[in-house]
């Protein structure tokens, strides 16, 4: 497939998971290796289209910063096919033994102290009574530098006035663990690092 044809395919595509999108992504943007601005250009179009999916944030914002484009988006694209966050999370629901298991919530974007979830999430967590435990699953290239995460929060914030989404941003502190690559963590420890530099070219939207 043409680079343009697979930027195309990424901006235009709906509800498609974060498994399909990062790796098309990445593909993409290693043929403007050589085209610095093309580069920005296609960046700011696949943030501004796919607004709430922070792993494609996380993607643009490595190879921006990156010394060698292919080296950056390879490496990216290793790091998310081989997110140990399932082993994880498979081994803390183990070690409950007879324990009841919490509610599980992906995230789609994190910050320092809140997190992008969808729709059914939201309901999860409606659902559950104040004394249910509830578990966020922030994999690989979810947790974002708080200025990126401002920018994308203001961004899907309008789309969701416009959308009427269900999607929701959530307090970290509503969630009784977060469970990420290295293991589960207390949601104050869990965000502490972002997964990715700042990238101020993203701040910007497509000219």
């Amino acid at each position: 497939m043409h680079p343009i044809e697979r930027l195309r395919y990424v901006a235009r595509s709906q509800g498609v998971p974060a498994d399909v999108l990062v790796p098309e992504s990445a593909a993409a943007l290693m043929a403007f290796r050589h085209d610095p601005a093309g580069m920005v250009a296609a960046c700011r179009r696949i943030v501004d289209r796919q607004v709430d999916c922070g792993q494609l944030w996380w993607l643009c914002s490595r190879i921006l910063c990156g010394l060698d484009v292919l080296e950056e988006a390879r490496a990216a694209v290793e790091e998310f096919t081989s997110d140990p966050t399932p082993d994880r999370l498979a081994e803390a629901v183990d070690g409950l033994g007879d324990e009841p298991v919490p509610a599980i919530v992906e995230a789609r974007a994190c910050g320092a102290t809140s997190a992008v979830v969808d729709g059914r999430a939201v309901r999860r967590l409606e659902a559950a009574s104040p004394e249910d435990p509830v578990w966020l699953v922030a994999p690989v290239g979810t947790v974002l530098p708080e200025a990126t995460f401002e920018v994308l929060c203001s961004r899907w914030s309008d789309l969701r006035e416009e959308s009427a989404s269900p999607a929701g941003l959530v307090e970290l502190s509503a969630f009784s663990a977060v469970v990420r690559p290295k293991g589960i963590l207390p949601p104050e420890r869990a965000t502490r690092r972002a997964d990715c530099p700042v990238a101020p070219e993203l701040f910007h939207r497509p000219g």
